[in-house]
């Protein structure tokens, strides 16, 4: 601050000031400015994702002179359903995202649900990931966009052996214009998919814990001036289970003619920021992932890495609404959390991070007996898709098509 006090006293404006810091801050996010950057035929309208990757690259070599980089990075969600909508509100840091249903089943459609959501932070870390990987090795790339799919299966569980439906048949498209070889390209794609956080997230097994649970004893009958909660949606959700019907036209029939999975996520990277525009399911409900602040990012958005354990719990708290509706257990509050562990701060390339110690808790209120809760909760692991997901294990399919994407060209791909 005395030194900032001294410019001015020189006679510097603080506008001039504040030029002269970001001149500053330019030079030191480009000082790795590498020839591969300025290879003939990048687009010069200012949407190129080159000069995004050399700050990327830069900043990724400034963090790997520095111990921090070494150190394990906490994660942590946290979910609450959202009183007489049922709504799963997700909180990562100080962001907020929303997950919920169809109205056929006494949801409003007000955001995507956990599978589609899943499908579209897996295909934001694949980019991002690209992007990352691309900078190091030096392959420049004028535009990447994503797409990920999967189809839901059903597989026996790895630690319960009981047949359990989650998405399956991970693959993805990477649609790359770049200068880049074939053979150069396909490095990248087997590089990616060996180091990749979230990749390997799915790919390996995981160990994650039993759910501890906190059971607030809640009244048996509730004050009759007390507005609708809770336990009144989960009335209403028992009642679509057996037949009861939305009001005409709360839902639109699918087009018997679309091709596409069922499951899929469209990424789209922007170019200059690496922010990554993610649209999933049908709805066309969109999230933005970007990266941190010491990554070049402009930290508007979550990382897929912490994203993806959000929707673990945004998943069980949709399990706990529905198996909770289909035994008729009341519940009048329920918030989960999740945290879990990277090994190594994301940019670490020379020891990429991965996961570790992951583990929930659930906070409910209910006037049920612990015995009930308890029931309800194990109930709720054996069958929840994300959770069970992410315990067991299963490979990502990858391919590489070159230009800009079309729906042509993604078409052909499933043909």
């Amino acid at each position: 601050m005395k030194n900032i006090r001294l410019i001015i006293a020189a006679g510097l404006s603080m506008a001039g000031f504040q030029t002269l810091i970001h001149q500053s801050l330019h030079a030191q996010a480009t000082h790795a400015v590498q020839d591969w950057a300025q290879t003939p035929a990048a687009p010069d309208d200012g949407s190129s994702l080159r000069g995004f990757q050399t700050r990327l690259r830069s900043a990724i070599l400034l963090a790997q002179k520095t111990p921090e980089i070494e150190q394990p990075v906490k994660l942590s969600a946290r979910v609450t359903a959202a009183g007489r909508t049922g709504i799963r509100r997700l909180t990562i840091r100080n962001f907020q995202l929303l997950s919920d249903g169809a109205p056929s089943t006494a949801e409003f459609n007000l955001a995507a649900g956990s599978w589609p959501s899943v499908v579209g932070a897996l295909g934001s870390a694949v980019a991002g990931d690209y992007l990352t990987q691309a900078a190091l090795k030096g392959i420049p790339i004028d535009s990447l966009e994503v797409i990920f799919t999967s189809r839901p299966g059903t597989a026996p569980s790895q630690t319960t052996g009981q047949q359990v439906t989650y998405p399956r048949g991970l693959a993805y498209i990477a649609f790359i214009t770049s200068p880049a070889t074939d053979a150069q390209l396909e490095d990248l794609r087997r590089t990616v998919e060996r180091v990749s956080p979230v990749l390997r997230l799915v790919i390996e097994p995981q160990r994650i814990d039993h759910g501890k649970i906190e059971h607030i004893k809640t009244p048996d009958k509730l004050d009759p001036q007390t507005l609708d909660g809770l336990r009144e949606f989960l009335t209403d959700k028992y009642k679509a289970t057996k037949g009861a019907k939305p009001f005409a036209g709360a839902e639109k029939p699918l087009n018997p003619d679309n091709w596409q999975p069922p499951l899929r996520a469209h990424i789209k990277v922007e170019g200059d920021t690496g922010i990554r525009n993610i649209r999933t399911d049908i709805s066309n409900f969109q999230v933005i992932h970007d990266f941190p602040r010491y990554l070049a990012g402009h930290n508007l958005g979550p990382v897929p890495e912490e994203d993806i354990l959000g929707r673990m719990i945004t998943c069980l708290t949709h399990i706990y609404e529905i198996v909770a509706s289909q035994k008729q257990v009341r519940l009048d509050s329920l918030e989960l959390e999740v945290e879990g562990t990277l090994t190594t701060r994301l940019g670490n390339t020379d020891n990429p991070p991965t996961y570790k110690d992951i583990a929930y808790r659930a906070r409910i209120g209910s006037p049920e007996s612990k015995e009930t809760i308890d029931e309800l909760q194990r109930a709720v692991e054996s069958i929840c898709p994300i959770y069970n997901m992410l315990k067991d294990s299963q490979p990502v399919k990858g391919s590489i098509v070159r230009g800009p994407y079309t729906e042509a060209k993604e078409r052909a791909a499933y043909e």
